[in-house]
């Protein structure tokens, strides 16, 4: 009540602060016409509880038939500022409580009309390079951005509708491509056994190489055999993100290119344009902020 009354004029606020205060004139009123209304025995049982000389006092004032008659107007009064001011406040906090619900649901519009869907902003990035390099149905390019000690993928494109699915699980710093590229700034491998022959020799090769779970070696859907992975620093040396191209295929990528075409010039150019965005993109550390 008191958020809903700070710009109110003071008499204003007097006003509804009486009447939020409904229930106890009700309560007392409800005392009044309960003794109005019991019978004479009981009155006299009530009166003769007061004290002796608090009853010679008050009888001095007014008749017992005046005091009567001030009780019953007393009761009335109370009656009516409790009613009154019930449905008053009632009535002004529902009205509130609409205005705070429509201004609620003004701003998540426009909040929804000014946000930025940053995981396909990036994901069309991404779709520059798959035509640049002419990546297929067996390639995947994928950006994974450091996010409290794990990466989380804010950006993927392959021509494979299986291969582009946005993964709602974060990336250890110590396991997959992303960890080597992370530590030595590139990682590069071909060597990873061809799973339609020897699905075994594969997961073992990923869990030696890549330090994986034989668990997470089985949830992986893109059996990759090719990698190149590329650290992104920005102006200060901090990593701020890990590029990944991967193939089925051992010669499935153009390592060569991708080498030449990433240099300091496009590497600024996409860590610019991710902490620009820095704000937009849902993190963990933001979530934390937010008592979350």
């Amino acid at each position: 009540m008191e958020i809903y009354l700070e710009d109110f004029h003071p008499v204003r606020k007097f006003l509804y602060k009486a009447a939020s205060l409904g229930l106890y004139p009700t309560i007392v009123g409800a005392i009044g016409f309960a003794f109005i209304g019991a019978p004479v025995n009981i009155q006299v049982l009530i009166r003769r509880s007061l004290p002796l000389e608090l009853r010679k006092h008050m009888l001095m004032m007014m008749s017992y038939e005046g005091w009567l008659v001030t009780l019953f107007c007393a009761a009335v009064f109370c009656a009516i500022w409790g009613g009154a001011g019930s449905h008053a406040t009632v009535r002004f906090v529902t009205r509130k409580h609409k205005d705070v619900v429509t201004e609620n649901d003004r701003l998540k519009e426009e909040s929804e009309s000014k946000s930025i869907n940053c995981y396909k902003l990036f994901s069309n990035y991404l779709y520059s390079y798959a035509q640049r390099f002419n990546l297929g149905a067996k390639e995947r390019v994928s950006l994974y951005k450091l996010d409290m000690e794990m990466f989380s993928c804010i950006g993927r494109f392959s021509e494979n509708e299986l291969f582009k699915y946005k993964p709602s699980r974060l990336y250890p710093k110590d396991q997959g491509c992303i960890a080597k590229a992370w530590e030595t700034g590139t990682s590069e491998d071909t060597s990873a056994p061809d799973p339609e022959d020897d699905l075994v020799a594969w997961a073992q090769y990923n869990i030696d190489k890549f330090n994986f779970t034989a668990e997470q070696i089985k949830n992986i859907k893109m059996r990759s055999r090719a990698f190149r992975g590329i650290r992104l620093n920005n102006s200060e040396n901090i990593t701020v993100a890990v590029l990944v191209f991967e193939s089925l295929e051992q010669n499935g990528l153009p390592l060569a290119k991708i080498s030449r075409f990433f240099k300091q010039h496009e590497v600024k150019n996409l860590v610019n344009l991710i902490e620009s965005l820095k704000q937009h993109i849902p993190s963990l550390e933001g979530a934390r902020s937010e008592g979350f």
